[in-house]
């Protein structure tokens, strides 16, 4: 389904709202472009891929880049930061953190094999023809867009400001139950943070993302409440903090997920909390016991 949100600018429904589909957005002007590629082929029927002239990732995720193949003719835009995940298969697996799994001790072998042969999808090589920078300003014909370099989910995270009509595309700034996801290797704690910050500032009249439908009511108390889940996450770790514990310790309590059934959750899981204990450990609120296990300063 293709609704138009404001002149020129259409909110494409992926087939399903979760991974490994997104919502992206159609600019329909003089200059035809496709923001990320992932809702999936029914979602583009109806587009004529020949008269797709760009085609702009967020970010190097696949559920975000799995349709550029739909339009061979356009020309791809990423932020520099997404270049190497989108072109090497062993950069993208250093930027998920996936590379790491191959340093862990015997006991986790199996669960590297399951992992392997899980739902992943097969490793793909993107073509990518020019870059876009933070400030930059698209102009499409009827329709202009500020390039928002948004990092924190992955180090190149783009979202798009459309001043005029006053829309926001914060992609994965995607305002689910779940909270801000940052369970790569090199995502960032802090950069998400700021992003969601810069975001709340520009305050958006309609803010669109990659995993629920437009929001046109209460955006700046929506993305609040997103910003307070990381500081919530925070403070469940905290709790698990009174006795020394490891960080594999903490894996499988349900401090992110609530079950497991994806092997890749328990993964991101440790990747999430890894990155809040090395915070607390920075604000000197967590103390390092025996060298790999962690306990609240008292």
């Amino acid at each position: 389904m293709i609704i138009e949100v404001a002149p020129g600018i259409k909110f494409i429904r992926a087939q399903n709202a979760g991974f490994p589909y997104c919502h992206c957005l159609l600019i329909d002007s003089d200059i035809r472009a496709v923001i990320d590629t992932g809702a999936g082929e029914r979602a583009f029927a109806p587009i004529e891929p020949t008269r797709i002239d760009i085609v702009i990732n967020t970010h190097y995720h696949r559920d975000h880049t799995n349709g550029n193949h739909l339009f061979p003719q356009a020309r791809v835009l990423v932020h520099p930061l997404e270049y190497p995940p989108l072109v090497d298969e062993e950069a993208r697996r250093y930027y998920a953190g996936i590379s790491r799994l191959d340093k862990t001790r015997e006991g986790e072998k199996e669960y590297l094999a399951k992992a392997r042969k899980s739902r992943s999808i097969p490793p793909r090589k993107f073509k990518v023809d020019g870059f876009l920078k933070d400030g930059e300003v698209i102009d499409f014909g009827h329709t202009r867009a500020t390039v928002l370099h948004t990092p924190g989910h992955t180090p190149g995270h783009l979202a798009f400001y459309f001043e005029r009509e006053g829309i926001v595309f914060g992609s994965d700034i995607d305002l689910i139950p779940f909270g801000p996801w940052y369970g790569d290797h090199l995502s960032n704690l802090e950069d998400f943070e700021a992003s969601i910050r810069r975001i709340i500032d520009l305050k958006p009249r309609i803010y669109c993302c990659s995993h629920r439908k437009p929001i046109r009511e209460n955006i700046e108390e929506k993305l609040l409440s997103y910003l307070d889940k990381i500081a919530e996450a925070e403070e469940r770790i905290k709790k698990h903090l009174k006795e020394p514990v490891t960080l594999d310790d903490l894996v499988g309590r349900n401090i992110f997920y609530k079950n497991y059934d994806y092997v890749y959750n328990g993964f991101w899981e440790r990747n999430m909390i890894e990155k809040h204990l090395e915070r607390l450990v920075r604000k000197e609120c967590v103390v390092i016991v025996d060298e790999e296990r962690y306990m609240l300063r008292s």
